[in-house]
């Protein structure tokens, strides 16, 4: 099971979880989510993520980068719809997954 912030993956059997809410994901998405969620708050670059996803021996050529970007958006429209973002773009050099931050319990 992998973990991060609110966020669950159980790699055995595919199901994924944000805050207790089952998220539906393709066998891409899963790839994906799992490598993200594999090593969090690192910058991936598009590249390893191609080579890890994708791993297909095909490279990094034009517009297979799009593919990444595609597929990011997808899991962003599951995995942080109507929450606080954890996947963010980081400009020039890929995406990272980050924990959403937890809001301050007020003092009494």
């Amino acid at each position: 099971m992998l973990v991060v912030g609110d966020l669950a993956l159980d790699e055995e059997t595919r199901e994924a979880w944000r805050g207790g809410d089952a998220i539906k994901l393709t066998a891409t998405e899963f790839q994906l989510l799992r490598f993200l969620m594999r090593n969090p708050r690192r910058v991936l670059s598009k590249s390893q993520i191609l080579d890890r996803v994708w791993n297909d021996g095909f490279g990094v050529p034009g517009d297979r980068a799009n593919l990444v970007e595609l597929y990011i958006s997808y899991l962003r429209r599951k995995v942080d719809a109507g929450r606080e973002r954890m996947i963010h773009t980081r400009r020039g050099a890929g995406y990272v997954l980050k924990p959403a931050e937890q809001p301050a319990h007020p003092v009494e």
